[in-house]
């Protein structure tokens, strides 16, 4: 069934979305300012869920989504959306790619796209998806999706592309978005973290709709990122002058005897490095280097702050374990990168305009 398009009539209903390896739920996060309706998230992680439970309280969450069956939530799904194990792609993974179990859990989320009916996907995931077996990995999960045999294409995988759909299958466009350049509304600045991801969307048929939503418009790129001045900032901080990015040794700095390495960026205008469950970035704030706190790691993805803070292992929410907070938020999707592409299905959807 086709939606309306742009200038068409506008929906009597919101989007009606799923959510799985749902993490802490930041499309969720996006989305809510659109009227867009959650109809479960699907995420097995312990700390992940106790966070989903503390904060969508009201949504059901199914655990593992490859078990989920029609009958599982109530009423029909307009999106599925997702960022199956980006570690299988990367190379913390060892770029194992579909030979590993969470690889596989990319062609799991494409069955699941089928059998929830959905009209449209998102998923997100690590660059080196492109390049993971040869390319051949993500071949494969946009065969399963549009429907027929996708070869690699000669030079590879660009940066951005479109294959359209077979009878019945979803034509998917992919494109990768840096979350330091993506601006919305909601994030005029985009936010202070340099952490490029593949995107990929697709819509049960016409491959037009899918361009219209990744590719028109405004290309979310540029020579530098927005400027920000010290409120903007992801430290909320603002000692200090302009600074360098410089590499950091963030050894001991948490108080451990682990060789912990990260990076360290100035706290009034320049992009953290990417944030990931391992390696919390390091702050240089009036000449004193520290590592940046989860509230901050909070600001740098997009979230409110104190969003992961929740009661765990006996403790209350004001007390939650850092380390806890830093894995959840280091496997999260940007807000602001998830709001865009929300944004811009929801116009397509003719309920807003594109930003």
């Amino acid at each position: 069934m086709h939606c309306a398009g742009r200038g068409s009539a506008r929906r009597e209903a919101a989007m009606r979305y799923g959510s799985v390896c749902s993490g802490i739920e930041a499309a969720s996060v996006a989305w809510r300012p659109l009227g867009w309706e959650c109809a479960f998230v699907a995420e097995t992680g312990r700390f992940q869920s106790r966070v989903l439970a503390a904060r969508w309280p009201d949504v059901p969450n199914l655990g593992d989504f490859t078990k989920i069956r029609e009958g599982d939530y109530d009423g029909d799904i307009d999106l599925l959306v997702g960022g199956t194990p980006c570690q299988s792609y990367s190379l913390a993974g060892l770029r194992r790619g579909l030979e590993d179990p969470r690889g596989d859990l990319a062609l799991e989320f494409a069955g699941l796209a089928f059998r929830s009916r959905a009209r449209w996907v998102v998923w997100e995931n690590v660059t080196g998806v492109l390049t993971s077996g040869g390319g051949r990995d993500f071949a494969a999960f946009l065969s399963q999706l549009c429907g027929w045999r996708v070869e690699v294409p000669a030079g590879g995988w660009r940066r951005a592309g479109i294959v359209t759909a077979a009878p019945g299958g979803f034509s998917v466009g992919w494109r990768i978005l840096d979350a330091q350049y993506t601006r919305v509304p909601e994030f005029p600045r985009a936010v202070p973290q340099r952490r490029r991801r593949v995107i990929a969307v697709g819509y049960l048929g016409d491959w037009e709709r899918v361009a219209s939503v990744l590719l028109d418009g405004e290309m979310c790129g540029g020579d530098s990122p927005p400027g920000r001045d010290a409120g903007g900032s992801a430290s909320g901080r603002g000692q200090g002058g302009a600074g360098r990015c410089i590499p950091l040794d963030l050894t001991n700095l948490d108080g451990r005897t682990r060789h912990l390495p990260g990076k360290c960026y100035d706290a009034d205008m320049t992009a953290a490095y990417t944030i990931t469950r391992r390696r919390p970035s390091g702050v240089c704030v009036g000449g004193v280097v520290r590592m940046l706190t989860p509230v901050e790691c909070e600001r740098a993805m997009g979230l409110p702050d104190g969003y992961t803070a929740v009661a765990w292992h006996g403790r209350d929410a004001g007390n939650c374990p850092d380390w806890s907070r830093y894995r959840a938020l280091g496997n999260s999707m940007c807000v602001n990168v998830m709001a865009w592409v929300g944004e811009r299905i929801n116009e397509e959807e003719g309920m807003g305009e594109k930003g």
